[in-house]
C-alpha cells in the first residue's frame, strides 16, 4: 500500500474513533416526555413513625435537587386498595438509558440510609413501559401530574396479550367519542409485574372527576351503546383476563421533585 494511502486509511479510523467516544460520552437526554421508561419504588413507612418518614423523604429528595438530577420523581400515598398506606414514588418520561447513568447513584443509595429508610421498608419495585399506542394522554411523561389518580393493575393470560390490546384499542376508540375526556395512560410490565400485565393510570385533578364516567376497562367497555359490540367486548375482556386491582393514589407535591427544564 503506499504511504499517502496508508496515512488516509489511518486518519479515517482516528476520525471513527473519536465520533465513537464523542457518542459514548453524550449524556442521555432524560427531558420531559425523551423517553417511554417508567420505574415505581415501594415503601411501607414503620408503624408510628410516618410524619418520620415524610420529613426523611423530603430530606433524600434535597440530595437529588442539590446533586441537579435531571429526572423527574413523584410522590404518591396509596389511599384505597390493597396496598393502601404505601407511599410509591416513581420516574417517568425518560429513556430507560438514562438509569444507566443516574447521578451518583452509590451517593444516592447512602443518603437514603440516612435520610427515609430507617422509617420505613421497601416493599415494591417495578418498571413498566408506556404505550402511547393504547393511551388517550400522557400526563405524567410531560410532568403534568395531577391530585389523584386511579391506577389499575391487569394480570393477562398467557398467549392472550394481543388479543388484550385489541381491545384496550377499542377502548380507545371509545373514550375519542366520550363527552369527557380524562387521561387514560398505558404501561406495559416489564419487570417485577404479571407477565404478562399491564397497568392503566386515569388522572383524576379531584373527587369530582369520578362523577364523568368509569375509569377501568371494564366500566368503559361496559358503556358502549351498541348491545352487540358491547357484549363481545366484554366476553373478550373476561377471555383474557386472569385479575384485575384497583387503586387510588393520592400525590404528595411536598414529596416530589419535578427539574426546572
Amino acid at each position: 500500500m503506499q504511504r499517502p494511502r496508508l496515512l488516509q486509511v489511518f486518519a479515517a479510523v482516528a476520525l471513527t474513533c473519536a465520533a465513537l467516544a464523542a457518542s459514548a460520552a453524550e449524556p442521555t437526554t432524560t427531558l420531559k416526555d425523551s423517553g417511554d421508561a417508567a420505574h415505581l419504588f415501594g415503601y411501607l413507612p414503620k408503624p408510628g413513625m410516618d410524619a418520620q418518614f415524610d420529613a426523611g423523604y423530603r430530606k433524600h429528595l434535597e440530595w437529588h435537587r442539590t446533586h441537579d438530577d435531571p429526572l423527574v420523581w413523584y410522590g404518591w400515598y396509596v389511599t384505597h386498595g390493597p396496598r393502601m398506606g404505601m407511599f410509591i414514588d416513581g420516574t417517568f418520561g425518560a429513556p430507560f438509558a438514562a438509569f444507566d447513568n443516574r447521578v451518583a447513584p452509590s451517593d444516592d443509595g447512602k443518603d437514603a440510609d440516612r435520610t427515609f429508610l430507617p422509617y420505613g421498608e421497601p416493599t415494591y419495585r417495578a418498571v413498566y413501559r408506556v404505550r402511547r399506542d393504547l393511551s388517550a394522554g400522557t400526563p405524567l411523561e410531560q410532568w403534568r401530574p395531577t391530585k389523584l389518580v386511579q391506577v389499575y393493575t391487569y394480570e393477562v393470560r398467557l398467549g392472550r396479550s394481543e388479543r388484550f390490546e385489541k381491545i384496550v384499542k377499542r377502548m380507545r376508540a371509545a373514550l375519542d367519542t366520550a363527552k369527557h375526556k380524562s387521561s387514560f395512560t398505558w404501561y406495559e410490565g416489564v419487570g417485577g409485574t404479571a407477565s404478562p400485565g399491564y397497568m392503566l393510570m386515569v388522572s383524576r385533578e379531584g373527587w369530582s372527576a369520578f362523577d364523568e364516567g368509569p375509569g377501568g376497562l371494564e366500566g368503559v367497555l361496559a358503556s358502549v351503546e351498541d348491545t352487540t359490540v358491547r357484549q363481545q367486548l366484554l366476553d373478550g375482556f373476561a377471555g383474557t383476563v386472569d385479575e384485575v386491582q384497583a387503586e387510588i393514589w393520592s400525590y404528595r407535591s411536598d414529596m416530589s421533585l419535578i427539574p426546572s427544564n
